[in-house]
Formats: structure tokens, C-alpha cells, sequence
């Protein structure tokens, strides 16, 4: 049965949102819920398991993280309305899947995050930067090793600020405040 619920959502070039005539999938699959909410969370477990495992590509993990996530995200507002089980089973994929190397994720979301807050983003406008942070952050929420992400951001400013190489003290201040807000301190 999960293999007929999921053509209307998944084929040959992967998930793509359901665009039926003033439905979204949920109605078009009633009593389905269940075995459509398994096949989404095993769908997200392997392909994030495919980005987390993959030593060889630890330099694009982020970025790829956060394509992923977008869309994820796009599935779940425009095939899903946004419905609470949905939300919470994707939610709950996402962190088994990026927390799969314990550490390394919050250690490469950390040099993600320095990179994008050196001198060599400056071409990158404010708004694109906040942005950028912002989605990092949302990544961060998921992560476990949250004192590894620490010590390696705190290692990075240091840098950053000693040698004068933060593109923006404006942008430094508000990841920092955006990261209190996080972790309430």
C-alpha cells in the first residue's frame, strides 16, 4: 500500500509536492496518514543518511543539509498544508538523520557559519547573510552536540575577530544574539 501512496509524490527525480486540483495529499490519500507519514520519515532517513555518511563530501554537508530541509519544507506547506503529524514526523527524521555522525555536523555547521562570516562573503548583501544564518540556525535546533558546536564557533570568532577578518561586525552581532535566543543564555 505505501508504494501506491507515494506516486503521487515521489518518482524517478525524487519528491515533488502535489499539485492536484484544490487538494493537497491528504485528502486525496484519507485513512492513509500513517503509512504515508512511514514512507515520508524512511524516504528522509535515506537520502539524509546519504548526505551525513558521506565522508568524502563533509565540505557541501551544509549546504546540501539545507537544500534538503528547503525542500522538505516546500513538501510539507504545499502537498501537506502544513498538517501537525506531517510536520512532526519530518521534524523527527531530520534530527535522527543529522545527528547520525554524533559531532561532525555541529563541528561543519560551525565552519559553515565562518565561512559565510569571513571577509571573502562581502559580495553577499545583508539581507542574503541574515537569511543564510537564519537557515544555519535551523540546523543548529536539530543538532545534539550543541557544546561541540560551541567550541568551535567560539574557536572561529575569536579568529575572526582577532585578525580582523569578520566581513561584518553587525552580522557577528546578531548570530551571536540569534544563538542566546537559542540557547537561553
Amino acid at each position: 500500500m505505501v508504494s501506491l501512496i507515494c506516486v503521487g509524490i515521489y518518482d524517478a527525480d525524487g519528491w515533488t509536492p502535489y499539485r492536484g486540483p484544490s487538494e493537497d495529499v491528504l485528502t486525496v490519500f484519507k485513512g492513509q496518514c500513517k503509512s504515508l507519514r512511514q514512507a515520508i520519515s524512511s524516504y528522509i532517513r535515506r537520502t539524509g543518511q546519504s548526505i551525513v555518511m558521506d565522508e568524502e563530501k563533509d565540505k557541501d554537508m551544509v549546504s546540501s543539509l539545507l537544500e534538503f530541509k528547503a525542500s522538505l519544507d516546500s513538501i510539507l506547506e504545499e502537498s501537506f498544508s502544513k498538517n501537525e503529524a506531517f510536520c512532526n514526523t519530518i521534524k523527527d527524521s531530520f534530527e535522527h538523520l543529522i545527528n547520525l555522525r554524533q559531532n561532525r555536523p555541529a563541528e561543519l555547521i560551525a565552519k559553515f557559519l565562518d565561512e559565510k562570516l569571513r571577509d571573502g562573503n562581502k559580495g553577499t548583501s545583508k539581507e542574503e547573510l541574515e537569511g543564510t544564518l537564519d537557515k544555519v540556525l535551523v540546523l543548529f535546533r536539530f543538532i545534539q552536540g550543541k557544546d561541540v558546536f560551541e567550541a568551535f564557533y567560539k574557536k572561529d570568532l575569536a579568529k575572526r575577530l582577532l585578525l580582523g577578518n569578520s566581513a561584518s561586525i553587525d552580522a557577528e552581532k546578531s548570530m551571536i544574539s540569534k544563538l542566546k535566543t537559542e540557547c537561553g543564555s
